[in-house]
C-alpha cells in the first residue's frame, strides 16, 4: 500500500505546495462521502486531506460507498471490509484517517437503520383487518400466551409479540406475514350480527372443501393423527390441529333452537368470533323462535319486565333526581336491557338459566319503581287517572291491574276497561277535537279562496 506520507519535508514546508493542495480539495470537482463529516482526527494537517481521496484508495471507494437502496446486511458488510483495511493500514497515515471516517459514516448508517428498524417495530401493524398492537415485555398474569398462528408458546419476557386490541388475535413477530385469518371484528361488522343463527353445524363433509382446512388450505386426512380433521361445531367446517385447538363454548343455534347450553367444540376462528359477540344483544328472539318464551316461562318473565322497564324509562329521563341517582343508566344491570326490550345476548340467556339475570333485573327494577312511585313527587304526579271509574287513586301503564288504550295511550283500571266494553272515554273526544280543527282550517282556507276571488 502507498504511503503518502513519503512525500519530502521541503515539499510540505513550501508555501507554494500548501497552497495548491488547499486550492485542489476545495475545488468543485472533488467530492467524497466525508466531505461533509465532522469529524476531527486531532492532528494539524487533517484539514490537507479532510477532502481528498487518497490515490492509493480510489479503487476501494466503490466497494464502500453507500445508496438509499443499500440493505443492512450490505452495510455490515462494507463495515467489516472497512474494519480490515483500517488494521492494514499505516499508522498516522492518510489512508487510515479516511478509512477511519468511512468506517464512522458506515457505523452511524447502519445505526440508523436499526433505529428505524425498531421505531417500525413499535408500531401498529394493519393486516388482514387486524390492529396488532406490540407487546414487547408485557407481563401476562394468568395463564400462558400461544400464537395463533403457528401454535407455539409465546414467551412474553423475551420475544417480540403482537395482539390485535379487536379480537385479541396474538401471534410472534416473526408470524405477522404468515397471518392469513380475517380479523373477526371486521366479520361480525359486515354481517350484523352472528351469521349461524338458523342451522345447528351446518356440515357439508370434507369432499366439500377438497380435504383441505378451512383456513390455512393444509391437506388434511383421518388416516394420520398428526394432521386429523377437527369439526368446528358452530360454521360446520374441518380444521387442522393448528386452526382448531378444541376450544369449548356455548352454540347460538343451539340455544335459540333447542334451549341448548353445553359448551361444544369450535375453531379459533369462531371461538374469537363468539367471545367478540358473547355480551353483544344482537339476537332478536322474538323473530328468530317466538315460541321460546312459551317454553321457558323466565324468558317470557324477563321480557315482561323489560316491557315495564321501557315504561318506567319514560319518566326517569325527565326527572332530575333521577338523573343524580344514576337511574335508569348508572344501575349495575346491562345497558341493552333498559335500551330495548327485544334483543339478546349469549351471555343474557345463559345467565337467565343460571337464574343470575332475574336477581340483576329485579334488583333494578324495584330501584326503578321504588323511585317514581314512592320516593319522587314528580315522577309520581306523572301518573294517571282512571277516567272510567274517576276514581282518585293514581294508576301507571306498568301496573298489573292497568291496562294502556293502544290508540291514545291513556291508563285505566283493567276491570272499568272491561266493564266499559274496551271502549276508551278519551278516543272520541280526541276524534271530536281533531274533527274541529279540520274544519276550522277548512273555513279559514274557504275564505282566503274567496278573498283572493273579491281582490
Amino acid at each position: 500500500m502507498v504511503d503518502i506520507k513519503g512525500n519530502s519535508v521541503i515539499e510540505e514546508n513550501d508555501p507554494y505546495y500548501q497552497s495548491r493542495v488547499r486550492a485542489d480539495s476545495y475545488s468543485p470537482g472533488s467530492s467524497s462521502p466525508s466531505s461533509s463529516s465532522d469529524y476531527v482526527t486531532g492532528d494539524a494537517d487533517s484539514s490537507d486531506s479532510r477532502g481528498t481521496i487518497p490515490q492509493s484508495l480510489k479503487s476501494v471507494e466503490i466497494m464502500l460507498s453507500m445508496s438509499q437502496e443499500t440493505t443492512e446486511v450490505e452495510l455490515q458488510d462494507m463495515v467489516n471490509r472497512c474494519k480490515t483495511m483500517v488494521l492494514e493500514s499505516a499508522e498516522c497515515s492518510d489512508e487510515r484517517k479516511w478509512l477511519v471516517r468511512r468506517l464512522i459514516e458506515l457505523r452511524l448508517r447502519v445505526q440508523q437503520m436499526r433505529e428505524a428498524s425498531d421505531q417500525k417495530l413499535l408500531e401498529t401493524q394493519l393486516i388482514m383487518g387486524h390492529h396488532f398492537v406490540p407487546q414487547k415485555y408485557y407481563i401476562i398474569k394468568t395463564g400462558s400466551v400461544y400464537c395463533d398462528q403457528c401454535s407455539g408458546t409465546i414467551w412474553t419476557m423475551l420475544q417480540s409479540w403482537y395482539k390485535c386490541n379487536d379480537c385479541k388475535f396474538c401471534c410472534h413477530w416473526k408470524c405477522l406475514a404468515n397471518v392469513c385469518r380475517v380479523c373477526v371484528h371486521v366479520i361480525a361488522s359486515e354481517a350484523g350480527g352472528y351469521t349461524h343463527t338458523m342451522d345447528i353445524c351446518p356440515e357439508q363433509g370434507l369432499s366439500k372443501q377438497n380435504y383441505r382446512c378451512a383456513e390455512c388450505r393444509v391437506r388434511i386426512t383421518f388416516k394420520s393423527a398428526w394432521i386429523e380433521p377437527r369439526l368446528c361445531d358452530y360454521d360446520g367446517l374441518y380444521y387442522c390441529q393448528k386452526c382448531h385447538w378444541n376450544t369449548a363454548t356455548v352454540i347460538p343455534a343451539r340455544v335459540i333452537r333447542n334451549w341448548d347450553m353445553e359448551p361444544r367444540l369450535v375453531s379459533r376462528v369462531s371461538a374469537q368470533f363468539l367471545t367478540l359477540l358473547e355480551n353483544r344483544s344482537v339476537l332478536p328472539l322474538e323473530k328468530l323462535n317466538p315460541k321460546l318464551f312459551t317454553l321457558v316461562p323466565d324468558l317470557a318473565l324477563v321480557k315482561r319486565m323489560r316491557e315495564e322497564m321501557q315504561m318506567m324509562k319514560k319518566y326517569l329521563v325527565l326527572c332530575t333526581e333521577a338523573a343524580v341517582q344514576g337511574l335508569p343508566w348508572k344501575t349495575s344491570l346491562r345497558s341493552h336491557m333498559v335500551e330495548n326490550s327485544s334483543n339478546y345476548s349469549v351471555k343474557d340467556l345463559v345467565d337467565l338459566q343460571n337464574g343470575v339475570l332475574l336477581d340483576e333485573l329485579r334488583i333494578t327494577y324495584d330501584a326503578m319503581q321504588t323511585h317514581i312511585m314512592q320516593q319522587c313527587e314528580l315522577c309520581k304526579a306523572r301518573g294517571h287517572l282512571c277516567e272510567i271509574c274517576g276514581n282518585d287513586d293514581v294508576i301507571f301503564p306498568w301496573d298489573a291491574s292497568s291496562i294502556i288504550c293502544q290508540q291514545c295511550s291513556a291508563v285505566h283500571h283493567r276491570v272499568c276497561w272491561s266493564k266499559h266494553n274496551h271502549c276508551c272515554p278519551r278516543c272520541p273526544r280526541l276524534q271530536k277535537r281533531l274533527a274541529l280543527k279540520e274544519q276550522a282550517a277548512e273555513d279559514i282556507t274557504t275564505i282566503a279562496e274567496n278573498v283572493a276571488k273579491d281582490s
